[in-house]
């Protein structure tokens, strides 16, 4: 009788040689962090979601503050809550600073600049940014004269818009970007200059299609196929639109133009310093090859987030007009419609800085901040970090919090005001997340966003369109940014 139940050893062999190659497929390295069971080959990229911040918080209830996940092949670790991530970054910092290679930073940088580098080179490249906007800033008010111009052809743009409806996304995005240009260039350029234009849009589209080509992180032969399905070709194009129409051709007109006894904006500083080290043989990064990447670093962090978060402050004073209210009566008592605000004047204004903290607070846009990882295996918290990890800091798990906010979902001002209405610092408050590279442009953003948007309360009412409100839902990308709306700026009499 057949012995129907009889198997080869071949088809035995098979079989174990298939739970072998699945196995070590899904398994997950001894030490690493806890996390979702991953897919051969695929990692756990089918259960991501379009909005990570949504993933992660369910994967924090189910695995605790670290876990990680596979992006097809690769581990990616989560810190969550301000503990964890305080304990990373700012006690272990010495291995938790740096950033990881990927094909796509690695491709466009080649190794220079602010944002994709680590080691020494980033170190002096970064102490040098930081030690020249602060002397523009603080040393001879450089910074606050050049938002001030900007900020006055701004509201003339708004008023030619006569209270009627508009998009102000451009307009907004055109005003930041100029407070770059006056700051790294030493000029500022009309709205519509053809080449700021040019400039802006190439800048947009790089922001729109980074998520279609974070893919090639993973897989970069992807880039050969037929077409452009993953971005990248576009991206390289826009890439060479913002180095050969602007930052290649201001940096030969600086070099061509420039006197050490006439230093008044970023990139004359840096030639003087550059050329300064050359002549005492020092050993220096400080070259034209990281200048080009510096300005364009400078222009992505600087432009981006503080555009976003005036359009935010905006759309939360649509739905909220007692809180725009309050911050004008604030503005009209202390300073009156007569003169523009200063900087000596924040200490007179609590509640509106409260409700800038607050806009950053709830607004939530830089919810994953920047990726880090560690040079070397890392003993953290109990499980081991392998070199190299991608490290995702979630600001979003400690903004959001409701063991430190209470009331996280709501918007509201005054939990940044003591009981004596002076602004109360949270430690936990860390929008521009900390350790050593919290966003080198705070300072900055922070004066930019205080002068926009008290003067822009000092002259105007906004309010919404035929009633309809923007949604609060924003829009995940390299920022979480509002969706597209209309506001009406009535001038205050």
């Amino acid at each position: 009788m057949l012995d129907i139940f009889a198997v080869s050893p071949t088809t035995v062999l098979l079989c174990v040689a298939v739970l072998a190659v699945l196995w070590l497929l899904t398994r997950r390295p001894s030490g690493l962090p806890p996390g979702p069971l991953r897919l051969p080959f695929v990692g756990n990229v089918l259960s991501m979601g379009s909005d990570p911040r949504i993933t992660f918080k369910k994967l924090r209830q189910q695995y605790g503050d670290i876990f990680s996940v596979y992006m097809f092949n690769k581990p990616l670790i989560v810190l969550n809550g301000y503990s964890a991530l305080r304990d990373a970054i700012v006690k272990n910092a010495d291995v938790f600073s740096d950033r990881p290679h990927s094909f796509l930073n690695d491709f466009i940088s080649k190794g220079k600049g602010l944002a994709a580098t680590s080691g020494e080179l980033w170190r002096e490249q970064r102490r040098f940014a930081l030690n020249t906007l602060r002397e523009f800033g603080a040393g001879r008010n450089i910074m606050e004269d050049k938002i001030h111009e900007e900020i006055s052809q701004f509201l003339e743009a708004f008023e030619t818009e006569r209270g009627q409806g508009f998009d102000c996304t451009h307009l907004v995005q055109n005003a930041v970007s100029n407070v770059i240009c006056s700051t790294i260039f030493g000029k500022r350029f009309e709205y519509t200059d053809p080449r700021f234009i040019t400039f802006l849009k190439a800048i947009d589209k790089n922001f729109a299609n980074i998520g279609a080509a974070g893919v090639l992180n993973v897989l970069p032969f992807l880039r050969f196929l037929p077409g452009d399905l993953f971005k990248f070709k576009k991206m390289m194009r826009n890439i060479d639109t913002i180095k050969s129409q602007l930052v290649d051709p201001m940096i030969k007109e600086h070099l061509q133009k420039h006197d050490d006894d006439n230093v008044d904006d970023f990139i004359h500083a840096y030639i003087k310093e550059m050329r300064l080290r050359k002549e005492t043989q020092e050993n220096t990064t400080l070259d034209l090859e990281n200048l080009t990447m510096v300005i364009t670093d400078l222009f992505l962090a600087g432009t981006e987030t503080t555009t976003t978060t005036i359009r935010w402050t905006l759309a939360y004073f649509l739905h909220n007009p007692d809180v725009q209210e309050k911050c004008f009566q604030e503005i009209q008592e202390n300073i009156g419609q007569s003169r523009r605000p200063s900087m000596q004047d924040k200490t007179k204004l609590p509640y509106v800085e409260a409700t800038i903290m607050e806009v950053l607070r709830r607004a939530d846009i830089g919810p994953l901040s920047l990726p880090h990882t560690v040079p070397h295996d890392v003993q953290f918290r109990g499980y081991t970090f392998p070199k190299g990890v991608l490290v995702i800091l979630m600001l979003d798990s400690v903004l959001q919090d409701p063991d430190v906010w209470g009331d996280p979902d709501n918007f509201r001002p005054d939990r940044f005001l003591d009981d004596t209405g002076k602004i109360v610092k949270k430690e936990e408050f860390i929008p521009f997340s900390l350790g050593r590279r919290v966003c080198l442009g705070e300072s900055m953003a922070r004066m930019e966003l205080f002068l926009f948007l008290t003067t822009m309360i000092q002259r105007f009412k906004f309010v919404p369109v035929d009633g309809q409100m923007p949604s609060l839902d924003g829009i995940m990308g390299l920022s979480h940014s509002p969706r597209s709306f209309l506001i009406k700026a009535i001038p205050r009499v």
